[in-house]
């Protein structure tokens, strides 16, 4: 099968464009090798539509080159021009199959198809662009035949225990535990049925009210790159508001000896970006999670959102690592929170569509419910460290404050006009709360099958991890630790080692504690990968 023919227009205009490109780059070169050849316009516009034609004759002869099938055990994709290259894909190391539908897509009738696999660090295979109607076919066809090879290696597993027990009967056999192992050939037979998954179920479906509150409550990272490349139209409008404020036209000549001034324009600059960030992060956000819906098929948790930008893909519930509530003070005062999900070798933000979120906002109680029914844990009743490490915090605190009101009074050395260098000495008064906060929002919880972690009061996350998904658990202390009896303990899980990406880990608890966790955490990890738990 061959991508949609706008596949082929797309890309050899884009071919031609990056190919002419370079008649500027030979132009550059001539400048010196051949300067006399430069006044001839018709030589570099022949270069330019010469290499443009290439370009496109690229990407014509891509379009053709390039081919995928969907064959009983594997996706596969053939490509390459000049160098042919096939890649096989199984169905059981597939581990995502999503679907992206810009507004453009959506009037021509196309989409993107990217097929992720367990452990891999990019996207496996791309297919742009495919019809609308083919991109869902193939999405729910590999969903479905994923599942069967997971069911056959069930079967075969099973059959094999039956076998070296030496128990195989015709239809089922009973173990001794009263077990009953299916028959590998009536399983067989059961996948060998023609037929799609069973139908999808749906669990949650964002509201308008919560999508509005999340939008208000939500901060993206694309608000901060707004605000730096519009830096120009920034200080455009700050020197209109300084204008307006105090009368003055010229502020940067105006703030000359005028220290008093210059705070102001800070001040100033500090509110605009933040009320810039703060709106451009409750659009972005109202954009991403528009329409979202989370449904169950099969085994597999399925979604869709996004006004703009429509993506639709899945999680697979049997590689599910850790589970992770999260709850920004805003949403903590309104009463809503959300949860995310880590799975192995693919967790929130890997793909190019960002943090994959479970549930973005929900009513905490729903919250807790649609969490408990991926992953059923306990009640959950934290332990606080010892008081002597909120004492850690404001010491620290403390010095990063002394720390900045030494920097403004070499500032004010240097600039003698600049009087007001004890100014972030203010902030002394913020430390104890400060410190309180952070102390009171960090904790632990061990239950049955569960370590329970949580941390920090802006935006509060708590991290459940099932024992049987812990790869190893590590135990940490510095210097400054073993002087209070301090240790850090983490529990870490088969997720993809991502920038920014924390693991589950109970900051400054007792030493004695955390080392008796440190035990606890192996032996049960132990129980768990021999069937004890």
């Amino acid at each position: 099968m061959k991508l949609h023919p706008l596949s082929a227009v797309t890309r050899s205009l884009q071919r031609g464009l990056v190919a002419a490109s370079m008649a500027f780059v030979l132009t550059g070169i001539g400048r010196f090798a051949a300067p006399e050849l430069l006044g001839s316009f018709a030589l570099i516009a022949g270069l330019f539509v010469l290499l443009f034609a290439v370009g496109v004759a690229y990407g014509v002869a891509y379009y053709y080159r390039f081919e995928y099938a969907l064959t009983p055990d594997t996706f596969d994709v053939y490509s390459g021009v000049i160098g042919r290259q096939e890649r096989e894909i199984p169905y059981r190391r597939i581990q995502n199959v999503d679907v992206t539908e810009s507004i453009f897509h959506r009037i021509v009738g196309v989409a993107i198809v990217q097929i992720e696999t367990a452990g891999g660090s990019q996207t496996e295979a791309t297919l742009n662009f495919v019809a609308a109607d083919e991109a869902r076919r193939l999405q729910r066809e590999i969903r479905d035949r994923r599942a069967r090879a997971r069911e056959e290696d069930t079967a075969d597993g099973d059959a094999a225990a039956t076998e070296t027990a030496g128990e195989a009967s015709a239809e089922a056999t009973d173990s001794p535990s009263g077990t009953r192992h299916a028959d590998p050939e009536a399983v067989a037979d059961r996948l060998s049925r023609e037929g799609d998954l069973e139908p999808e179920t749906t669990l949650f479906e964002l509201g308008s009210t919560e999508l509005l509150v999340l939008a208000l409550t939500s901060f993206q990272l694309a608000s901060v790159a707004f605000l730096l490349f519009g830096f120009p139209i920034v200080e455009d409008l700050l020197v209109g508001v300084f204008a307006s404020v105090t009368g003055i036209e010229a502020p940067v000549d105006a703030l000359t000896g005028t220290p008093d001034l210059a705070i102001l324009v800070g001040l100033l600059a500090v509110a605009f970006a933040a009320v810039t960030m703060w709106a451009v992060s409750t659009v972005v956000t109202f954009l991403q999670y528009y329409g979202f819906t989370l449904g169950r098929q099969g085994e597999d948790l399925v979604y869709e959102r996004g006004l703009l930008q429509r993506y639709s893909g899945s999680i697979p519930t049997d590689k599910i690592q850790t589970l992770t509530i999260q709850e920004n003070v805003l949403m903590r005062a309104l009463g809503y929170a959300g949860f995310t999900v880590e799975t192995a070798g693919y967790s929130p933000g890997q793909s190019d569509q960002g943090p994959q979120s479970a549930i973005p906002l929900a009513d905490r109680e729903h919250t807790l419910a649609l969490a408990r029914e991926l992953e059923p844990f306990d009640e959950l009743s934290f332990t606080r460290p010892p008081k002597r490490a909120r004492r850690r915090y404001a010491v620290r605190y403390g010095l990063v404050v002394l720390g900045l009101s030494a920097l403004t009074f070499g500032l004010s050395v240097a600039v003698p006009a600049f009087g007001l260098w004890y100014l972030p000495l203010v902030l002394l008064v913020g430390v104890p709360p400060a410190a309180h906060l952070k102390w009171k929002h960090r904790g632990y919880c061990v239950g049955e099958d569960h370590f329970v972690v949580r941390d920090g009061f802006w935006n509060r996350k708590t991290r459940i991890v099932p024992y049987y998904r812990l790869q190893t658990v590590i135990r940490q202390r510095t210097v400054f630790q073993r002087r209070l009896d301090l240790a850090h303990l983490t529990a870490d899980t088969a997720t993809a080692s991502l920038l920014g990406r924390q693991d589950a880990t109970a900051y400054d608890i007792e030493a004695d504690t955390a080392s008796e966790l440190y035990e606890l955490n192996r032996e049960r990890l132990q129980a768990s990968l021999h069937g004890g738990n």
